[in-house]
Formats: structure tokens, C-alpha cells, sequence
């Protein structure tokens, strides 16, 4: 098989698999082209977008809000007071 042949083949097996599914075909392909060089290739190993987690102070500002009446009594408890 030529290797037109093969990409061709790979793309037309790899649009008909989930989106999850292409993800690991594409992490299985920069293992084998990492493994393969012993170097990573920059082209082929770019971030994957799906995975990037954004961590820090006020990644859920105006996401949350809490009640003005928050902090008074509740009336379910009135006879407990």
C-alpha cells in the first residue's frame, strides 16, 4: 500500500469514528511518532484543546450569586431559637 493510499484510508476510518474516539486515535499517533524519532514532533504534539483546565481566582466570577437575606434566620428553625 502507498502511502497516499494509507493516509487516505486513515482519514476516511478516522471521519467516522466520534469525536472521543479520533482524540485517542490522535494521542496513539503522537505516541507512535514520539517513540518512533525519540523526540517529539512540535507539529504533532500541540495541546490538545479539550483537556485545558483554567484554575485560579475568579474563573466563576458573576457565575455565582448569594442571596441578600443569606446570613438571616431561617424560619423552619424558629422554634429552636
Amino acid at each position: 500500500m502507498s502511502q497516499t493510499n494509507a493516509i487516505d484510508s486513515i482519514n476516511s476510518l478516522l471521519s467516522k469514528l466520534p469525536e472521543a474516539l479520533q482524540v485517542e486515535a490522535l494521542h496513539y499517533i503522537e505516541y507512535l511518532a514520539f517513540h518512533s524519532t525519540n523526540r517529539p514532533l512540535p507539529e504533532v504534539l500541540e495541546p490538545p484543546t479539550l483537556t485545558q483546565k483554567r484554575n485560579g481566582f475568579g474563573i466563576l466570577k458573576g457565575k455565582v450569586t448569594i442571596a441578600d437575606d443569606f446570613d438571616d434566620p431561617l424560619e423552619e428553625f424558629a422554634d429552636y431559637q
